[in-house]
C-alpha cells in the first residue's frame, strides 16, 4: 500500500520538476551556460511555519538541480509545500571580517541586502532573506558596530538548514557577500524576482490596476482578520520571531477603520463589513466619553489604561474620520450625534491663534500637553472638514479656516504632513481660495525629491502625493494655473508613480513572509523594514490607503481612455 508520505514526496517531486521545467522552457537559465560553478539555494515553504532551504554547488545546472531536489525529497517532512523559490549566485564578493563589519555596521538596520556565505564552498551560506527573517546582522546599541548574532543563526539553521554542518564563526577569516538571480513558484506559476538592492528578493510584476486591486483586498482582508470578536484590534507582530506587540492605540483603531471603509468602498465585503462594525461599536462604546463645557456637550475618545489615560487631538479626529465614512458608504445615521459631539470636542481644544491643544488629562479636560506630534493639527482639520461635508454647519470649517491661518503663518507646509494635504484638497473644494492651493502646492512639492529617492517605504508618502494630485486639477478649474509649471506637474506624478511601484517592497508577498516564523500570521500585511519588519495595524492601514487614491486613479485615467475611444 502506498503511504501518505510517499503521496506527498510524489506530488513534492511533480511540483519540482514542474519548477524547472518551467525555468528551462522560459529561457531563464540561460544566463549559467558559460559558468563553471553553479549554486542553488532552494527555499520551500507553506503559511504554517518558516521555509527550508537546501543548497548546492555544482559545475552544471542540472546537476545542481538535481541535488537540491534529492535533498528536499529526503529531508522535507513539512504536510504542506505551497511555496518554492530558487535562488542562482550571481555575484560575490570575498571581505576580510574586519571589512564585511564595516559594511555592515554602515548599513541601515534590516538594509543588508546580499547574501552571507561564510565560506568558499558555500557550504554555510545563506540568503538575503534568510539573514533578514532571522535578525541574523544586527547593530550593536552600545557600541553601534554590526555584528552576527550568533545565536539566531545557529538556531535558524539547526531548524530550517538540515544539512548544514555545524559552524564555528571563531574560525572564519573571509566572509563573502553574494547576489542572486531569483524564481518564485506558487500555483504552477512563475514569478522573476528583483536582485537589484532596495527591490530584492520581490516578484517581479508591473504595477497594473490588477496588481492594485490585489494589494488591497490582501491588504483590507489581513485587517478585516486582525478585528476581534471584542471590536477590538490584534494591534500588531515583530514579524521575525511572531511576536505579538502588546500595547494599544486608539486613536490608530480609529484610523484602521477608516481605511478599511475605504477599501470597503472600493470592494464590498460582508466579512469586511462586519468587522468594521465591530470595530466602530468598541471605539463608539468603550472608548468614548461624554462631558459637558460651559454648557456646551462633547464627546472625547480615550486613549491608555489606568494612569496613562488621555485625551488625544488626533484620535477624536481619527474617529470622526472613520463615523462619517461609514455614513458616507453605507448610508446610515446611528453615528451622526457622536460624531457633532467629538467635531465639538475638538472645537473645545482650538486655542485663541487657530492652533490647537494636543493632549487633555481625561478626569478634569486640562491641558497635558500642547504640542505632541505635527499630525495631530492637520488631522484634526481634515476631520472638521469631512464633518462639514455632511454636517454644513459653518463653524466646523470656520474652525478650518481659522486653523489654516495659524498653518500658514507658522508654514506649516514645511512639515509635509499627508493629513494637511487631504485638509487642503477638501477645503478648496468649498473655499479655492489662492493661499489655500499654494499652501498645498508647497506642502507637496518641496519635498519631491526626497520623496522620489527615499529607501524607506514610508507609506503617507504615497497619500501625501496624491492627495496634491487631486487638487492640482481644481486649482485649474479656478484659474490659478501660474501656481505651478507644467514641469512641475511632470515630476509630481513621477514621483507617485514611483512611490507607488517602490511601496511593494513593504508587501509580505509570500515569496517574502515565506523566511518568517509564521507566514499565516503576516500575509498580506504591509510591513516596516526598519523597525524590525513590524507589521502593524496602522502601518497596513497608510499602504492601503494610499493604494486606494492610486487605484481610483488609475481607474479614472482607464475611464477616461475609453471614452475617448469610443
Amino acid at each position: 500500500m502506498e503511504t501518505s508520505q510517499s503521496k506527498q514526496v510524489d506530488s513534492l517531486e511533480k511540483k519540482l520538476d514542474l519548477f524547472y521545467e518551467t525555468l528551462q522552457k522560459e529561457g531563464h537559465l540561460g544566463f549559467l551556460k558559460n559558468s563553471t560553478r553553479v549554486i542553488f539555494f532552494l527555499s520551500i515553504g507553506c503559511p504554517k511555519r518558516r521555509a527550508d532551504v537546501f543548497q548546492a554547488s555544482e559545475t552544471l545546472p542540472l546537476k545542481a538541480w538535481r541535488l537540491v531536489k534529492r535533498q528536499a525529497l529526503q529531508h522535507y517532512k513539512e504536510s504542506q509545500y505551497d511555496w518554492l523559490k530558487l535562488d542562482i549566485v550571481e555575484s560575490e564578493e570575498s571581505h576580510s571580517v574586519n571589512d564585511f563589519v564595516k559594511v555592515i555596521t554602515e548599513t541601515k538596520k534590516n538594509y543588508f541586502r546580499k547574501g552571507i556565505s561564510f565560506d568558499k564552498q558555500y557550504r554555510f551560506a545563506f540568503l538575503e532573506q534568510e539573514i533578514n527573517g532571522n535578525a541574523i546582522v544586527q547593530i550593536d546599541k552600545q557600541t553601534g558596530r554590526g555584528f552576527i548574532q550568533e545565536k539566531n543563526l545557529k538556531e535558524y539553521a539547526k531548524s530550517h538548514r538540515p544539512l548544514m554542518p555545524k559552524l564555528d564563526l571563531s574560525r572564519i577569516d573571509k566572509i563573502r557577500t553574494f547576489t542572486t538571480r531569483g524564481f518564485f513558484f506558487e500555483k504552477n506559476r512563475l514569478f522573476p524576482v528583483h536582485n537589484t538592492n532596495l527591490d530584492n528578493g520581490r516578484r517581479k510584476t508591473p504595477l497594473t490596476i490588477d496588481e492594485v486591486d490585489h494589494l488591497i483586498r490582501e491588504s483590507a482582508t489581513f485587517l478585516a482578520n486582525q478585528v476581534k470578536d471584542t471590536g477590538a484590534f490584534v494591534y500588531g507582530y515583530f514579524s521575525c520571531f511572531d511576536k505579538e506587540i502588546q500595547f494599544y492605540n486608539v486613536l490608530r483603531h480609529a484610523s484602521t477603520l477608516y481605511s478599511m471603509l475605504e477599501a470597503y468602498e472600493l470592494y464590498p465585503d460582508e466579512v469586511l463589513e462586519k468587522a468594521i462594525k465591530r470595530g466602530l461599536h468598541y471605539l463608539v462604546n468603550h472608548c468614548t466619553r461624554s462631558y459637558t463645557i460651559q454648557s456646551v456637550n462633547v464627546a472625547y475618545i480615550i486613549d491608555g489604561v489606568g494612569e496613562n489615560k488621555e485625551i488625544k487631538l488626533g484620535a477624536n479626529a481619527a474617529a470622526i474620520l472613520a463615523l462619517t465614512k461609514f455614513q458616507e458608504v453605507f448610508k446610515q445615521s446611528q453615528y451622526v450625534e457622536i460624531t457633532q459631539l467629538l467635531g465639538e470636542g475638538i472645537l473645545q481644544m482650538q486655542k485663541h491663534d487657530g492652533s490647537f491643544n494636543h493632549v487633555l488629562y481625561p478626569e478634569n479636560l486640562q491641558v497635558k500637553e500642547n504640542f505632541r506630534i505635527i499630525y495631530y493639527d492637520g488631522e484634526a482639520a481634515f476631520a472638521l472638514m469631512r464633518l462639514y461635508e455632511q454636517d454644513p454647519q459653518s463653524k466646523w470649517i470656520d474652525a478650518v479656516e481659522f486653523a489654516f491661518q495659524y498653518f500658514i503663518e507658522k508654514k506649516y507646509w514645511k512639515h509635509h504632513d499627508h493629513w494637511l494635504s487631504y485638509c487642503t484638497n477638501e477645503l478648496t473644494k468649498y473655499r479655492p481660495r489662492k493661499e489655500y492651493f499654494e499652501f498645498g502646492l508647497q506642502n507637496v512639492l518641496k519635498k519631491l525629491n526626497f520623496i522620489k529617492k527615499r529607501e524607506t517605504t514610508y507609506p503617507t508618502f504615497l497619500e501625501l502625493t496624491l492627495a496634491g494630485w487631486n487638487m492640482v486639477s481644481r486649482l485649474r478649474e479656478h484659474g490659478w494655473e501660474e501656481l505651478l509649471t507644467h514641469k512641475e506637474i511632470q515630476r509630481l506624478e513621477e514621483t507617485f508613480h514611483v512611490r507607488a511601484e517602490y511601496q511593494r517592497n513593504g508587501f509580505f508577498y509570500p515569496e517574502v513572509a515565506m523566511y518568517f516564523k509564521k507566514p499565516s500570521r503576516i500575509l498580506g500585511s504591509f510591513y516596516i523594514r526598519h523597525h524590525s519588519f513590524r507589521s502593524r495595524i496602522d502601518d497596513t492601514e497608510h499602504y492601503l490607503s494610499g493604494y486606494v487614491a492610486y487605484y481610483k486613479l488609475l481607474k479614472n485615467r482607464s475611464a477616461y481612455r475609453e471614452r475617448g475611444v469610443s
